[in-house]
Parts: structure tokens; sequence; C-alpha cells
């Protein structure tokens, strides 16, 4: 058990005005360090809630409730005991510095969190479920980071994990008896098990397009000519005046952002500057960062005036746009004022027909940017979000196609694409994971977790 001769407190609740402020302490001496505190004798107190005050010495400084978790049923797998007292930053200031004078040390970013890792409480793909489900932003995201706290990305990792193990303890078996050849059934049987073990994590890797969407947003660019209505759209999703709207042409002249969460997906929204011919060298600043923005775009918003024909420049937006690979939707805004204009808008897969001044027509909107990206959506509502677990099942999966490739040179040879792979699993889970890769996870963490 790591840390086994310190005990670590911090405030595990926001640093600011509340109600109440939950202190956390855990280590071998929570029990014996809050005691020394306390108005009550819980220097043998089992599990559960208890009632006092927080002492300096004869003075009350707290009226708290204690909650006592004997390890290793706790968070950590340690004792651990967290004091719930009023949410005043005097009051928590108080009680800070009288655990600091009996024996506890504050806590570093994420160290509670990486004492459950170590002492077998949590696994790391759970340990950056909790990162993930602190910072969700949707539903969906919350859900799927109950789900892999729960286990569920751990326990597909090992079903890929174990047989691999099984048949690297076979092929050491095949290295120390040279004699006994293998037989062309056992490299078919082989064969099978690596092929689903690369089967299986490309499975979990195609969920990582869809999770890298609910996890950092789907990068939207609202893109059009000058005064078409690109920023009153983004300020009728993002439900507040974000972006400067007036009559004149030119408004925005730098790209402006914005998160917000539509069609239960998260999109970065980019209100971009209208794309036109200008002598103007702000304009044309922004309108260069225009089509930078088009470039990186996953979901493209082209808007267009319902109440004036296509224009040249319309046409323009258009040939850019419709090549390009993302989700494209063309928007014909402004039909509060005319709804009868036609435009040529065959490069769009999707033309929808609003009013974002009186927002109509954003229903349809939301539910066709909802059904674009839902479709690789995992059936069974588990995804991978996690960059570094994409990229460490993309390496494992590499060697085990190098072990197939490899198939009937030598055992020696074939071991060690496998033992590379199952190296790689364990950095997943945290099995091999360095120190250097543990102390990057932890140090994303709040103190108090």
């Amino acid at each position: 058990m790591l840390y086994s001769d310190s005990t670590i407190f911090a405030l595990s609740t926001a640093p600011q005005r509340s109600a109440i402020g939950v202190i956390r302490v855990s280590g071998n001496k929570a029990v014996e360090i809050v005691d020394k505190i306390f108005s009550r004798d819980i220097s043998a107190a089992e599990q559960g809630l208890y009632h006092g005050f927080i002492l300096d010495g004869t003075d009350k400084v707290d009226e708290v409730m204690l909650s006592i978790f004997r390890g290793p049923k706790s968070f950590t797998g340690e004792d651990t005991v967290e004091i719930s007292c009023h949410g005043g930053a005097v009051v928590i200031s108080a009680v800070c510095e009288l655990l600091s004078k009996n024996g506890a040390v504050p806590a570093k970013n994420g160290e509670f969190t990486q004492r459950a890792f170590l002492n077998g409480k949590l696994d790391l793909t759970q340990a950056e479920a909790i990162i993930d489900l602190i910072d969700a932003e949707t539903r969906e995201e919350a859900s799927n980071a109950v789900k892999t706290l729960g286990g569920a990305m751990a326990q597909k990792i090992q079903n890929i994990r174990q047989p691999l193990v099984e048949l690297s303890a076979k092929l050491f078996a095949f290295i120390d008896y040279p004699d006994d050849e293998i037989e062309d059934t056992e490299y078919e049987e082989i064969k099978n098990a690596i092929n689903k073990a690369i089967s299986d994590s490309k499975k979990i890797m195609e969920t990582y397009s869809y999770g890298r969407y609910v996890r950092g947003g789907v990068k939207t660019v609202i893109a059009g000519t000058p005064n078409v209505g690109k920023s009153s759209l983004l300020n009728a999703l993002a439900g507040y005046e974000r972006s400067i709207v007036t009559d004149i042409s030119g408004t925005t002249r730098d790209v402006v952002e914005e998160t917000v969460v539509f069609g239960g997906m998260k999109l970065v929204l980019t209100d971009t500057a209208g794309i036109r011919a200008t002598d103007d060298v702000v304009e044309s600043i922004g309108v260069r960062k225009s089509y930078e923005q088009l470039q990186q775009a996953d979901l493209i918003i082209a808007v267009f005036d319902s109440s004036r024909e296509m224009n040249a420049e319309d046409v323009e937006i258009v040939e850019n746009i419709k090549n390009l690979n993302a989700v494209k939707i063309a928007v014909v805004n402004k039909t509060d004022i005319s709804d009868t204009y036609e435009y040529d808008l065959s490069g769009f897969e999707n033309i929808i027909r609003i009013s974002a001044k009186n927002k109509t027509g954003l229903e349809e909107l939301e539910t066709l940017i909802k059904e674009s990206f839902a479709f690789n959506a995992p059936a069974d509502g588990s995804f991978m979000t996690n960059a570094r677990q994409y990229d460490v099942l993309c390496r494992a999966t590499a060697s085990l196609e190098n072990a197939v490739a490899n198939m009937g040179i030598t055992p020696d040879a074939l071991l060690y694409d496998v033992e590379q792979a199952i190296s790689a699993l364990g950095e997943l889970t945290g099995e091999t994971a360095s120190e250097s890769i543990l102390q990057n996870i932890f140090s994303r963490f709040c103190v108090g977790k």
C-alpha cells in the first residue's frame, strides 16, 4: 500500500462560500488524527456517521458530522474520515490548520484517486472516468462515464487481454521445448485467437469516432456571406446574445466561439466572418480565417438569406464547401421576411428553412444534427472517449496484426508481438503503466479528488 506512512487531507467540495464544506482525510492515521480534534472519542469507532464538534483545545470551532469509512471498505482502500462542516472560508481554514498541526499533510492533485488505484480499488480506465464524470457537460457524456467507472471498459479490455496471456503461456512452452513443433492445427488456433483479439479491439476503437464528439464536442462552423444571419443563429443556439447582430454587413470580423448542448450533442460553435471579396484589410483576414475554420470542421452550417436571390458569393461558398470532409447542412434563414426564393443547394445533403430571429425551424435542425452524429454510437451505450486509451489500443492492435503477418516464422517472433500487445493493453488498465503516465493522469484531477 503506497503512502502508508502519511495521512492526507483536502477540501473535496468547491472552495467557495456554501452551506457545507467536506474535508476528506485518508491514511492509516486518519481516525487517530481526527480523534484528537473531535469532541467524541472515535479512536475505536466503526464505519458510520458521528455528530460532534471540532475543537481547538477547549474552544469549539464548528459543529460537524463525521463520516468514517474503515479500510479497505473505502474509496481509497485506507481508513477515511470525511468532515462535513459549515462552508465558510474561516471554518474550513481552521479545520485544515488543525489537521495539519496534528500530523496530516495536504493532498496533491488526484492523490485520493491515485491511492484508490494503487490499492486496487479501481483500474486506470475507471480513474480516468472520474475526471470525465466531473467534467461532463451532457447527459450522454455523464452516462458513459458512469458505465466506465462501473468497469464496462475495463471488462472489455480484460476480455481481450486474458486470452492473449493464456496464448503467451502456450508460446513460452513451445520455446522451452523446441523439439515439440507447432502443428498446423495449433497455428490455426493461435491465428484465430489473435484475429478475435484484433476484431474485439477494433470494435472498441470504432466507438472513439463517436466518443470524441461526445467528450470534446463537434467542431461546428457557421459560414455564409455577410448579413445572412450567422450571428443570429449562433445566438439562438447559445440561448443568449453571444455575437453582435446589426443590419450592417461585415460586423463579425474574427472567429467567435461558444460551446452549447444542442440535439443532445456538445457543439463547439464557431461564428465566422462573412465570406465575400473585400478591400478591407481587417475583414479580409477574417475571411481567410473563415476558410481555415471550414477545413477543420466536423459540421458545417452554411447560412443563406431567403429574402434575396442567390448571388455569386453564395455560389462560391457552395463550391468551396460541398467537397469538404464534414457533415454539411444548408440553413436558409430569414423565412420570417420571405420564404419563396429557391436556392440551388444541390451540394448539400441536408437543407432546412429557419428564422433565427423567431427561433423557428431550430427543432428540425436539432433533430438533424443528432441523427448526423449518432450513426456510429455503440449499441450497448458504452464508448471510448479518451485519446490516450485510443492511442494505446491502436498500438496493441498493430502488434497483433504484426503477429498474424509473422505467423509461421518462429515462436519467438510471434511471442514478441503478442507480449507487446499484452503490455499495451496493460497500459489501458494500469497494470503496466509507467510512473510518468500515472503522474500525467492524476495531475489532471483537482486537489480534493
